[in-house]
């Protein structure tokens, strides 16, 4: 048993001295002399990562300025080329500190192709993306500026890029769509024309003179500073004889970015003209019978 515990001591004894001998003085400065390529090569690689990633977002401001200055080229071309053009810089940056903390690129070339089509598979929709944004750019079925109806959303179109489609709705909520999601759907746009035509029906009791109802909705759309005589002055007519009213709708034509001023403004003084007018708007009405 005394012998057990001298072989104890004597292993302890040992490996504190393998121990200490592994932190001497020249062991240390073996160490740092095989580690310091690697971290120089690392803080050179984190480097030219921040420095390229800035350069990219520079780049593809440039190109946005550019294309900003030239009345050729509409914003919306200009976005898209911007952010193709950050991607690539992104894209030559990613490699180049690939490349810095010693991979070959020959050997990087070779991993990229291997990786091709797994990569492919996973990144299928965001290609698909990629595809569905060139196709937006080519067709051009909206630009910056329009408001739209895109896969069931609607606002106008404050951003296109080679990903997604981004609209602000009229109470200011941001909304992103996939390109893909949007070339796929109905697109409308109701801005590319220039002009919208306001409809709005209003109900006026069977009693009323339907021609003199006719003749305030006409005149009030018509003294609106917004509505438009081309390519129609207002019009109205009766579209329906309803259970407890008869339904005229009013047709006004207007300037895309009014349509929504005009529309609020026409249900006002409207309204207010029937009420001048003695034109009355009844309340649904119903028949009870007695069983």
């Amino acid at each position: 048993m005394a012998q057990d515990a001298t072989d104890a001591v004597t292993q302890t004894t040992q490996g504190v001295t393998d121990a200490a001998g592994m932190f001497t003085p020249d062991k240390l400065m073996g160490y740092w002399t095989t580690a310091q390529p690697v971290i120089i090569n690392l803080i050179f690689a984190i480097l030219i990562l921040w420095i390229g990633m800035k350069i990219a977002r520079f780049a593809g401001n440039l190109v946005r300025k550019m294309v900003a200055k030239n009345g050729k080229i509409d914003d919306t071309l200009g976005n898209f080329f911007a952010s193709i053009v950050k991607y690539i810089v992104t894209a030559f940056v990613v490699i180049a500190a690939i490349t810095k903390l010693g991979v070959e690129t020959a050997s990087l070339v070779a991993m990229l192709g291997a990786a091709t089509l797994a990569i492919g598979l996973a990144l299928q929709g965001t290609l698909g993306n990629v595809a569905a944004g060139v196709m937006l750019m080519l067709f051009r079925p909206y630009k910056l500026g329009d408001y739209v109806g895109v896969a069931g959303e609607e606002g106008v179109v404050t951003d296109l890029n080679i990903f997604t489609t981004q609209l602000s709705t009229i109470d200011n909520v941001e909304v992103i769509i996939a390109n893909g999601e949007a070339w796929g759907s109905t697109i409308k746009n109701f801005t590319s024309m220039g002009v919208r035509r306001v409809d709005v029906d209003y109900g006026i009791h069977y009693d009323d003179d339907i021609d003199k109802a006719i003749k305030i909705i006409t005149d009030t759309a018509s003294a609106h500073p917004d509505v438009l005589t081309e390519p129609a002055a207002p019009w109205a007519k009766v579209v329906l004889l309803n259970e407890s009213s008869v339904d005229i709708q009013s047709r006004a034509w207007c300037r895309a970015e009014h349509y929504w001023d005009v529309m609020f403004d026409l249900n006002k003084s409207i309204k207010e003209a029937f009420d001048k007018g003695g034109i009355t708007i009844p309340y649904p009405t119903s028949i009870e019978l007695d069983g």
